[in-house]
């Protein structure tokens, strides 16, 4: 089948495809699958249920569509989504957002920390310093703008409203996207433009002559060629389903309709053509201000409660994202700290102007154990391994979890040395089945027995870091890249600034994964992924590239990489691959 043909009906192919037409006539066990076919063809196959969606109506939906009734004797619907909405139901679609509960948690942090209730229908969304952080770059934990294009965006478009917000939300789509640079350019007044008609000023000048918006689409029809806002609508639609007949019937329409109202008709068609082109890629202005609204209104809490917005951001986050917001922490001047048997709870808190890790995020932590923990260290803080091991052993906190504990940097505070935590294991569980009972009771005095003197175990840091990205999933007191950072003599780029260069740049990362291929041509290429501190990116290596770099791909491999950002494809091109060997860091 051609791939024009994917979209027509076996009745259609049948008629247009002679191929498919001779081996039908030729064979009447065909005909008859195709005969059969082309009657359920189009048909719904199978009822489905869309979880968010809600139909509301002004009157009892039993007597206005056929209902049926779920488990748990709620009304379903047996139309389909289009068919209501064109019999004009109201359907909504309600999903849960993560950005509204990281912002109600950083709202009732606030009220903890400085005894403020801000109500969120209170925060401004045009504040200056708020469009200034977005301006900035520095967006992690901002509903819809993380990522390192939509950072280069921004970078170049340089926000100044809460309407730049709002066009650069539609903008940043396959499609619009190119118009991103123009919109940035004409704002700044480096670039001249024109509205290909006059009459279109006022509906053009705010998005610097640029359709932004679908409702920019539907303001032209009703303005240029008397379309109602209903007709618009149509209009639109049509546009974005490619609807070949009803498209050539408002060509037509909209040409004449623009004629009586003065225009010439190569006006009327330029901009027909000018809407046709936008079609499949406008954005419901709606949404974009929907979105805005609660980006700079998210905005608005970090660049006013950062300490606060972090870690409500860090208690919230996918993993996805979570080394490129301590990375943007961390040049905001705030620490991630390892976890702390004597501060952490369940959630990442504020310590100062740091930010400490929960114990929930040390493996094998339950939340139970959280619990028991917490109770225990309210009667009084923990004073060193034995004594812990003492108090929680009628919680039934086991030694592989202890060792987790210490593992993730947890004893740090009272016992600097994790080796000789790990060491001194046996003596603490030894010393706690002497002295206490399970019930956490004493069985006899402790005095009698005095606390056990700790192993003195060098450390070793490699092990340390390993053991705690184990437990952690992340190097939180040091990693080989920082140590590898600390004695290179070249300029490096953080992955999350890849979006400000456009040049050649250097990157200290880890080779998370490598696939080798072979081309067309024979020859070998890879494509694979690198992190660093900061975050994680793919790469791709060409042929004439991989035979100097092969020795060096291997995965968790430490290496230098030099190359260049490649942001159509959100990717690094490498142009080459310096090794370090492990006697660099140890």
């Amino acid at each position: 089948m051609k791939k024009d043909e994917e979209k027509l009906s076996l009745r259609e192919i049948y008629k247009t495809n002679k191929d498919f037409n001779k081996l039908v006539n030729e064979d009447k066990y065909y005909l008859q699958i195709v005969s059969l076919a082309s009657k359920i063809e189009g048909l719904p196959r199978q009822k489905g249920l869309h979880a968010a969606g809600i139909i509301i109506n002004n009157d009892d939906l039993i007597y206005k569509m056929p209902v049926d009734v779920d488990e748990e004797g709620n009304l379903i619907s047996d139309f389909e989504k289009d068919y209501l909405e064109e019999q004009y139901f109201l359907k909504m679609d309600l999903l849960s957002l993560r950005n509204l509960t990281t912002v109600k948690e950083c709202l009732e942090r606030i009220k903890i920390n400085y005894n403020k209730d801000i109500n969120f229908d209170d925060i401004p969304i045009d504040d200056r310093h708020a469009i200034d952080l977005i301006a900035s770059g520095k967006t992690m934990g901002l509903f819809q703008i993380e990522s390192l294009g939509m950072r280069k965006a921004i970078k170049e478009l340089q926000p100044t409203c809460f309407l730049d917000i709002a066009a650069i939300l539609a903008l940043y789509r396959p499609g619009p996207m190119d118009n991103i640079i123009h919109y940035a350019r004409r704002k700044h007044d480096s670039e001249k433009y024109s509205y290909l008609s006059e009459g279109l000023k006022d509906i053009l000048s705010p998005t610097y002559g640029i359709i932004v918006y679908q409702e920019q689409i539907m303001q032209i029809a009703n303005k240029m060629a008397n379309f109602s806002y209903g007709e618009a609508d149509l209009l639109r639609r049509a546009i974005s389903k490619k609807d070949s007949t009803k498209l050539a019937s408002y060509s037509k329409k909209f040409i004449e309709g623009a004629i009586n109202n003065g225009y010439t008709k190569e006006e009327a068609s330029n901009v027909y053509k000018m809407i046709y082109k936008f079609g499949d890629y406008g954005f419901n202005k709606s949404h974009a201000i929907g979105y805005a609204f609660l980006t700079s209104k998210m905005a608005y809490l970090k660049a006013y409660y950062k300490n606060e917005f972090y870690a409500s951001i860090l208690s919230s986050s996918n993993s996805s994202n979570f080394l490129s917001t301590i990375s943007e922490m961390s040049q905001s001047g705030i620490s991630l700290l390892n976890p702390d048997i004597n501060v952490s709870s369940y959630n990442y808190e504020i310590i100062g102007n740091n930010i400490i890790m929960p114990l929930s995020a040390v493996k094998g932590i339950m939340m139970m154990n959280i619990k028991d923990i917490m109770a225990e260290r309210k009667i009084k803080p923990f004073e060193d391994l034995f004594d812990f091991v003492v108090r929680v052993n009628k919680y039934k906190i086991n030694s592989k979890q202890i060792i987790s504990l210490i593992d993730a940097g947890a004893f740090d505070n009272i016992c600097p040395s994790r080796a000789s935590l790990r060491s001194s294991m046996p003596k603490a569980l030894n010393y706690a089945s002497m002295v206490g009972g399970d019930d956490g009771q004493n069985i006899i005095d402790i005095g009698m027995f005095p606390k056990p003197k700790m192993n003195i175990v060098k450390d070793n840091k490699m092990e340390n870091l390993n053991k705690e990205f184990e437990t952690l999933g992340i190097m939180v007191s040091d990693s080989p890249l920082k140590i590898v950072k600390r004695t290179l003599k070249i300029a490096l780029t953080n992955i999350s600034d890849l979006y400000l260069s456009t040049n050649t740049v250097n990157i200290a990362c880890i080779l998370k994964n490598i696939r080798i291929v072979k081309t067309k041509k024979g020859e070998l290429m890879a494509f694979g992924t690198i992190y660093d501190e900061s975050g994680e990116i793919d790469i791709t290596i060409f042929s004439d590239s991989f035979k100097e770099a092969k020795p060096y791909l291997l995965k968790d491999n430490l290496i230098v990489i030099n190359g260049k950002y490649n942001e159509s494809r959100n990717d690094f091109y490498v142009n080459k691959i310096i090794p370090l060997g492990d006697e660099k860091y140890e």
